[in-house]
């Protein structure tokens, strides 16, 4: 009997172990980022802009519900952000499929500078100090400040709508 409890014990905690590895994030592909110059990066940073706008827009017309207000956003000027935010009586999955499109942005935004950070000095983004970008895109924890404090408005989003995004678990180099 001693053996049987052993081997349930046992066999729980593999089980357990084996279960509780998180999965392995693919490689991200550096070269896919990589700007020749400030200019080059600009337009890469432009373009990303134009493709989220455009998704923003496509968002708010398949969840019109979700939205009181049907104007286009500014990615311009993202501390209008919390002017676009999902009404926080929306349903739960609308929330979430806010928080994935506007995550995979930051990402996105975060590895163009990530991976150039010595191409950013060059480059111009509204709310963001002329200079000095480079720090804001050294690691995750600083852009994810950058982002909530200073860039954006997507601190007061998630509060307007009463649900968080969880930026920083999203943030990948």
């Amino acid at each position: 009997m001693k053996r049987i409890a052993a081997a349930a014990v046992f066999s729980s905690a593999l089980f357990t172990a084996c279960s509780n590895q998180e999965p392995q994030q693919p490689a991200v592909n550096e070269a896919a980022y990589a700007a020749k110059d400030a200019q080059d990066l600009q337009q890469k940073i432009n373009q990303l802009n134009m493709q989220f706008s455009e998704d923003f827009k496509r968002f708010k017309q398949a969840e019109s519900l979700a939205f009181s207000d049907q104007s286009v956003l500014d990615v311009n000027n993202l501390k209008t952000l919390n002017l676009h935010t999902v009404s926080s009586t929306s349903l739960k999955p609308s929330k979430e499929a806010y928080c994935k499109m506007m995550n995979a942005y930051f990402n996105e935004l975060y590895r163009l500078g990530h991976f150039n950070l010595n191409q950013l000095d060059g480059v111009k983004m509204n709310n963001a100090p002329a200079s000095n970008l480079k720090s804001k895109f050294a690691n995750a924890d600083a852009f994810y400040t950058f982002i909530l404090e200073e860039h954006t408005t997507y601190k007061q989003a998630q509060l307007g709508m009463g649900f968080g995004c969880n930026l920083r678990g999203a943030l990948t180099p």
